[in-house]
């Protein structure tokens, strides 16, 4: 008992430094891509960054949730690809049709991973790297392989929207984290997640249904990566069933750098954020500075054995 309560002491120790040390890396961060590239403290490169990183930038948003939950999603990047397929599919015939249809297809396929898991007690890794295979697939079908066009310019145009200078889909963002820090912080749901995440067996026995929380969690990663792929779509303007690809790397990559654990049970969503802007200021300092794009995922690499280096080391 004493053991279990110097464990959680020592966990609670870390959790507070490394919310500490994030901040200050991200400033670091910030000033080593000003001192590369005058470019980068410009308001078009600032625009850029953000339009770039919204998209996974959302997804983060359902990816910490899932892994404060002691699990992962790695199909949420195909089911990206899936919903800018039946978005461009649908939107000739009715926009709202499409976007609802969507978001639809996209919460079916996480309340699916959700039972499969639950029903099979197939590890999540396991499960939803099939799943990913599953639904690529099913994007491809769909789509015959092919880009579809049939995108409005109305709903294409939102990726380029402005608020006040200020990129639509950043106040977008900014609305997703708030929503998830607080059904995490503040719903009964949410705490549950946690609870879940740190101790199942514990979790189970205080009375909380731990299937249905994991089959809830999995839902809303479903419906969130639906909303990235809404913003996918306006943004490349088409359905592409072989887009977003690695997207669940990226969402993975912010979590793990904003100190979610990949064990489950502790993370902060806000802190996501900033790692969400890390990984984004990484990837376009090394697009300005002409690096290759299949050479940027050793840096996206690298972010992530560094982050889980560092918790390891002070565990």
């Amino acid at each position: 008992m004493f053991k279990e309560q110097a464990q959680m002491k020592d966990k609670v120790r870390f959790s507070s430094s490394s919310s500490m040390l994030l901040p200050l890396v991200f400033i670091i961060v910030v000033i080593a891509c000003a001192a590369v590239s005058p470019m980068f403290f410009t308001a078009e490169n600032f625009r850029n960054i953000i339009v770039g990183s919204a998209t996974f930038g959302i997804l983060a948003c359902g990816m910490t949730v899932v892994l404060v939950s002691g699990e992962i999603d790695l199909s949420v990047g195909s089911q990206i690809a899936l919903t800018s397929v039946v978005m461009a599919t649908l939107a000739p015939k009715s926009l709202t049709l499409a976007i609802i249809g969507s978001l639809f297809v996209s919460l079916c396929i996480g309340l699916i991973n959700g039972i499969l898991l639950t029903k099979t007690k197939m590890p999540s890794f396991v499960l939803t790297l099939s799943t990913m295979g599953i639904v690529r697939s099913l994007a491809l079908v769909i789509a015959n392989g092919q880009p579809v066009y049939g995108v409005p310019r109305s709903f294409a145009n939102l990726s380029n929207a402005v608020v006040g200078n200020v990129p639509l889909v950043a106040y977008a963002m900014i609305v997703m984290y708030l929503l998830t820090w607080f059904f995490l912080k503040y719903t009964t749901l949410g705490r549950s997640i946690y609870a879940v995440g740190s101790n199942s067996e514990s979790a189970r026995l205080s009375g909380i249904n731990v299937n249905r929380v994991k089959i809830a969690t999995y839902a809303i990663s479903g419906f969130v990566a639906g909303l990235a792929g809404l913003f996918y779509t306006s943004y490349v303007t088409l359905g592409l069933p072989d887009g977003a690809v690695d997207y669940e790397t990226q969402a993975i990559t912010a979590a793990i750098i904003g100190g979610t654990s990949f064990f489950g049970g502790e993370g902060k969503v806000f802190n996501t954020f900033l790692g969400l802007f890390i990984v984004g200021m990484v990837k376009n300092i090394l697009n300005l500075m002409g690096v290759s794009p299949f050479v940027q995922p050793i840096a996206i690499g690298v972010l992530i054995i560094i982050a889980v280096g560092v918790r390891t080391r002070k565990s």
